[in-house]
Formats: structure tokens, sequence, C-alpha cells
């Protein structure tokens, strides 16, 4: 049996995330401005939340996703694009076609978009990302639509509140990531969480080149174009999120995409234990038995979509999250957290994924936030306030993102 699975260590403790922005913009300020040319260091990263609407909701909700772009450089990057006159609309395409229109719809830019590069910016978001609209998660199996009786490993642990948010609809794939690697990804420190700064020069391909482990010369195996980018560690997938304007989803944003809760007065949340419902059905994922026995394109077994739309969920190659991986507090748990190694939660199983319960929208593992596995890849998420198109988030926005994601998943 070849099955690979992800290592199981536990860490309860989590690290916050950075980015190394203070240092560099204050020391080279004229360097901000070439962030949107070809070699440009896609500063702009993540999204950044509202300050009136995170402290009006910081005590209902819970802490949103650390990863954040600043302010700063959203500005900077509209003042390059007003200054480039003839040349904005140049910079534009570009970063149109390297998929970058999560960044070109942020408020601080958007203004300087055209009508036909706004159209194209937004049909770019439907047709790549899905929307998830704000609601109720539980990190672990609280109910299922077909539960009669409590099953052993239910939980009734309180659901968390999660403000709607964008999530790719398919894995990043070689040809998304390549774009990163051909314009300067590895070269653009300022994309980087500043922990990992000594390592990104080890980050190479069998030829030593900079890019993911399984690829040679700077490229991806040939006819592997729509199969998920695979050999890239936790740090390379959060730097290639924050170059394209994203970032990495929370874990209460995975499941809540995957399991998609329905909540009714008087019951329990009710979260599916798989995409598309109760039973597992091996020929809707790409698992051990199923499949290839490698990767597959992002777009096949369509039987597994989500409620919401989104692809591959289970199967294919696990998914990286922005969070830690979690334990419980159990002194006869025998999974301790290696010395000296920080963890991140993986979701989803992978092509070799050979147990049913490891390929469940609420099994979590984790691994080595340095690892660079062949079964592990990751997918992009955005909040809803990082968009100019949305004026509000968190419960105000739910009702209107419920309506619209439930449109979404029955066409």
């Amino acid at each position: 049996m070849h099955s690979v699975e992800p290592q199981f260590w536990m860490s309860a403790d989590a690290i916050p995330l950075a980015m190394v922005l203070g240092t560099v913009l204050g020391k080279v300020p004229g360097w901000v401005g070439g962030l949107l040319n070809s070699n440009s260091a896609a500063a702009e990263v993540s999204p950044k939340q509202d300050p009136a609407t995170v402290m009006e909701s910081a005590d209902a909700q819970p802490e949103g996703p650390t990863d954040e772009p600043t302010a700063e450089l959203a500005e900077a990057e509209a003042a390059e694009l007003a200054e480039s006159s003839g040349n904005a609309m140049s910079l534009v395409d570009e970063m149109l076609s390297r998929g970058r229109y999560a960044l070109l719809l942020r408020p601080q830019l958007i203004t300087n978009l055209s009508p036909d590069q706004l159209a194209r910016a937004r049909s770019s978001l439907s047709e790549g990302m899905c929307l998830v609209p704000a609601g109720e998660v539980a990190l672990r199996r609280v109910a299922t639509f077909t539960d009669e009786v409590e099953e052993p490993g239910l939980s009734d642990e309180a659901p968390m509140w999660v403000d709607g948010y964008y999530l790719d609809r398919f894995q990043v794939t070689n040809a998304q990531y390549s774009q990163f690697v051909r314009h300067g990804g590895y070269e653009q420190m300022a994309i980087w969480d500043p922990e990992v700064l000594p390592a990104v020069l080890d980050f190479v391909d069998q030829t030593g080149h900079p890019g993911p482990r399984f690829w040679r010369d700077g490229r991806f195996p040939r006819g592997a174009d729509h199969h998920p980018v695979v050999g890239v560690c936790w740090y390379e997938a959060a730097a290639y999120a924050r170059w394209v304007g994203k970032r990495l989803p929370t874990d209460a944003e995975w499941v809540k995409a995957a399991s998609w809760p329905v909540a009714i007065v008087g019951h329990p949340l009710m979260q599916r234990r798989y995409p598309w419902g109760e039973a597992v059905d091996r020929t809707r994922a790409n698992l051990w038995g199923s499949g290839p026995e490698t990767t597959a394109p992002v777009d096949s077994f369509p039987g597994g979509v989500s409620v919401g739309g989104v692809q591959q969920m289970i199967g294919n190659v696990w998914e990286w999250t922005v969070d830690p991986l979690a334990i419980d507090d159990d002194e006869d748990n025998e999974y301790e957290q290696p010395p000296c190694q920080e963890l991140k939660s993986l979701r989803g199983g992978a092509y070799d994924t050979y147990l049913d319960c490891q390929a469940t929208n609420h099994f979590q593992s984790g691994d080595n936030a340095l690892a660079r596995k062949h079964n592990v890849g990751f997918r992009c998420a955005i909040s809803l306030c990082d968009f100019e198109m949305f004026e509000g988030c968190g419960e105000a926005a739910a009702t209107d993102s419920d309506q619209e994601a439930n449109e979404e998943a029955e066409s």
C-alpha cells in the first residue's frame, strides 16, 4: 500500500502571521512605485478589513484572518497607476492576464480601471471564485442531515461566526502558479513571512530553479497545466496568495464552504459530512482506488462539487489553510508536536488517501509549514469587505450574500 498521508503531529500554539513591510517601505519608498511592473513585489497581498467594522464586530465575532494588507501599500499602488497615465491601462491588463483580478477590485485601485477592465475583473472573480455567505460553522462535526441519534465523535462545541467571503472554485493550478514564478515571486521579499526569509533561496525545483519542488528548469511537467500545483510549502502558498491579492482560507472558512451548514431554530447546526451529502462516494473524488493514482485536472470529478459550487474539496490534494494545527488538550493524546516545528492545518484528503474517515469535510491533518509534499496544494480566499462592490460585512451582509450564493448553487 503506497498511500502517503501528511503527518499527524499536533500543536495547540498559534503563531501569528506578519509581513516584511515597515523596514523595507521605510528605507526604500521609491521601490514601492514599482510594485505593479513586470517585476512587481506584490506586497499588496491579502485583504484588510475596515477598522470601524472590526471594532463594531469585535465583541460578537471571533478574530478574523490575520494575514492582511496595509492601506499604505494599496494607496501606493493606486498612486503608481495614477502617475502612469497612458501606461496604467497596460499595467492593469498585465495584472488581469496574470490572474491578479482580486487586487484590482479593492477600493484603492478599482477607480483606476476602465469600464472594460472593471467588467473583466468582475467576470474573472465570478468565474474563478465562489461566494460563501456569512454564517455559523462548527469546526467539529455537530450533526448531519441523517443523524437520528447521537453518534460517537459528535460534538456540542459552540459554532463560530464567519463573515462572508469568496473562495477559489478550484485548487491553484500549475499554470496559475507559473505566473508567480515567471514574474519574480520568489525574489519579492515583501510578500514573504519574515521568519522564512532565510529559507526562500532553498525553495527550488529539481534543477535548482526557484519554484515547486517537483518542477524542472522552472517549469511544470508537460500536460499538467490544469493539475493542482504541489511541492509547495505553506509559506510558498501564502506568498502566492498575497501576490494575487488574496490569502489562504481559515479552517473555519474551508469547513464552511465544504459542509455548507444549515441552521434551523431548535436544532443543532447541521453540516454535511461530504460536499455532496452524507454517504462516501469515491466516484465523486480523486481518492485511493477511484482515480488515476496521481493528481487529476482541477475541473475533473464534477460530481464532488459543494453546494456553493466549489470543486474538489475532497481528494486530489490536501490543502493548506492559514491556521496552525489544532489539538485537544488531552493527556491521553498520542500525538505530540515535534520540537522547533511550526505545524499548519491541512484539509480535504488527496489522491492517495486510503481511509474514508480522512476524506471528510471535518477531518483535520497537518504538517510542518516547510514541508513540500507531492500530495499537498492549496486554494485562496478573500473577504467580501475587501471589495469595493460590497459596502458592509459580517451579519449586515449575510442576507444578500446568502441569497446570491444559493442562486449560484442552484444554477
